[in-house]
């Protein structure tokens, strides 16, 4: 049986991590959850599976009272013991931003298996994650749909086979269509396939989500830039591909759910039979893959935060946080949210060696800019 720590168990992935645990009883045992602030969901999953430790942002005695049996932790340094628990088999870490960067650093230096969800820890610190992981024997497991498939469809091939890695893209709710300047925040949340948080929906409107996944999937699988690249697939059936040297290409399928990739860093590096949809594809009409376009501002940002590294793609991650989080609030329309970050980043002097304490002390620097230039 396998002990998971769940950091962020009460978002998204969280839930559909606790679900598959649900499904497989007796293969899982949660050992730690942790959440900010969202008790009322939290309570329930204390009492369906009795973690022994629990983390929240900060202490409520009132709240805590009711678990007895249960340890609670709090603040910066709550969060990386539970990511260091002894007998944690794996660390799920699912909590939006870089909230946890401390914390996945500490399980890394502990040689431990970390389920990645928060692509944001490799955007910003991917440089010092990964040496770190090949240091201490740590096994970095990708969550997101797209890498998840990539590392499935490298097993077996060595690195100079590879010609190309391709990530999918459903296109977003304004796919062969340009977004009104004044398009609302519920039009925007409306993404036509995956039900996702409200800041990675938005993130997938304006594309910016896969401009992180590019930078992420350049540390994650050791790949240059110029040999990423993006199809867009509105079916969302295809996850990711790779194209060796002889023209060959892997590509991994199936129904559009997170819970595939879950399950398979849950039981890693087993497969065993699953109660999951399984693909039915007579039911498929049709798999559309059209390439992205390169010069795209998205597009470019990615690359750039490759080329330049160091605080770029520090500032690049927290102007475009903080500019999504005031759309989400009606303070700047959808098409300002881009205008924003670039130009934030004109305005920002690169440095280009920057350590943990430096990123997140960027990173609040520039979220702050990006409030001084919205006013």
């Amino acid at each position: 049986m396998k002990n998971i720590v769940i950091l962020g168990s009460t978002g998204t992935i969280g839930e559909n991590t606790l679900e598959i645990i649900r499904r497989t009883k007796g293969r899982f045992r949660v050992l730690g959850l942790a959440c900010r602030n969202r008790k009322n969901i939290l309570a329930g999953q204390i009492r369906e599976f009795r973690p022994a430790y629990v983390y929240l942002e900060k202490e409520d005695p009132q709240f805590e009272k009711n678990f007895p049996a249960t340890r609670f932790l709090h603040g910066d340094t709550g969060m990386e013991k539970m990511a260091v628990l002894e007998d944690a088999d794996v660390v799920i870490c699912a909590v939006p931003g870089i909230r946890t960067l401390k914390a996945v650093v500490s399980a890394v230096k502990r040689g431990r298996t970390v389920g990645l969800a928060t692509k944001e820890i490799l955007v910003v610190a991917g440089h010092i994650v990964r040496p770190l992981a090949r240091k201490h024997g740590a096994c970095l497991l990708p969550i997101d749909s797209e890498h998840n498939a990539i590392f499935q469809a490298l097993n077996g091939v060595k690195k100079q086979e590879v010609e190309k890695i391709y990530l999918t893209a459903s296109g977003g709710p304004f796919r062969g269509r340009p977004a009104a300047r004044r398009v609302t925040v519920k039009d925007v949340l409306k993404h036509p396939v995956w039900k996702m948080g409200k800041k990675i929906t938005v993130d997938s409107a304006t594309m910016m989500n896969k401009a992180f996944e590019i930078i992420e999937a350049h540390y994650l699988f050791d790949i240059p830039a110029e040999k990423i690249d993006v199809l867009i697939h509105p079916e969302a059936v295809v996850h990711g591909m790779v194209e060796m040297k002889d023209g060959t290409v892997k590509a991994v399928l199936s129904v559009p759910d997170m819970k595939f990739p879950i399950n398979f860093v849950l039981d890693y590096p087993r497969r065993r039979e699953s109660a999951l949809q399984k693909l039915k594809f007579e039911r498929i009409k049709k798999l559309t893959l059209m390439p992205a376009d390169r010069s795209s501002a998205w597009f470019s940002l990615a690359v750039q935060a490759i080329r330049e590294k160091g605080s770029f793609p520090v500032v690049l991650n927290a102007a475009n946080e903080e500019a999504v989080d005031l759309f989400l609030k009606g303070k700047i329309e959808f098409g300002e949210i881009l205008k924003v970050v670039q130009e934030v980043l004109c305005r920002h002097r690169l440095k280009k060696t920057v350590s943990v304490d430096d990123i997140l002390r960027i990173h609040e620097r520039a979220r702050q800019q990006v409030r001084e230039l919205v006013g």
